[in-house]
């Protein structure tokens, strides 16, 4: 009976430890969770915190700018001296104030309250082709500049002698007139008056 008893106690014995050992105390149990936590733990992949390049804006093309045109160059003159305007070389040999002024048999006066500005010109046309100095249509642009803010065009007369009533050909020189008519004020004044001239180049003759 006592072999017995002894092996149902030894028995109770192992079974005992056994189940010890198979349950874990709770501080194990929780070393044991935080070993597997930290062992299964999943880690996720961040975003990459570089920043994503985007493609490049394409600047909207600039179209291309058109270059400013040049003014013609000004030249300032005196009466008597020589310069080039576009193909004709230039010389004012004189000018005067007049009522009328004639040729030959016919003659044209000024309004009254008005002079002619008679502007003595001899010219060259260095160009390849025959053309007017003057004409009504066309030729070099020339008006008087009164005080610098008053303006008067030159007129054709159609006399003899006139600069806009005949081509001049190339090469050739011709002496003649031109007539702007002007208020009397302006021709009995003392203030400043140029002429002003424009064909491919702008010049200006500075009587007074």
């Amino acid at each position: 009976m006592r072999t017995k008893f002894g092996l149902i106690l030894m028995i109770c014995a192992i079974l005992v430890i056994s189940a010890c050992g198979n349950n874990p105390t709770s501080s194990d149990s929780a070393k044991q969770d935080e070993s597997v936590n930290a062992a299964g733990e999943t880690v996720k992949d961040e975003p990459s915190k570089e920043a994503t390049t985007e493609p490049a804006k394409e600047e909207p093309k600039e179209e291309p700018k058109e270059e400013p045109k040049e003014e013609p160059k000004e030249a300032s003159n005196k009466p008597g001296e020589k310069f080039t305007l576009g193909d004709w070389e230039v010389v004012l040999d004189s000018f005067e104030f007049d009522q009328k002024v004639s040729a030959d048999m016919f003659s044209s006066s000024a309004d009254e309250g008005n002079k002619f500005l008679i502007l003595n010109y001899t010219v060259t046309n260095n160009g390849k082709e025959a053309k007017d100095f003057t004409s009504i249509i066309g030729g070099v642009n020339m008006k008087a500049i009164f005080k610098e803010e008053y303006e008067y065009n030159y007129t054709v007369t159609m006399i003899d002698g006139d600069l806009g009533t005949g081509s001049i050909k190339p090469l050739a020189t011709k002496s003649g007139f031109v007539v702007i008519e002007v208020p009397d004020g302006v021709a009995d004044s003392k203030e400043s008056l140029v002429i002003k001239l424009e064909d491919q180049d702008k010049a200006q003759i500075t009587l007074r």
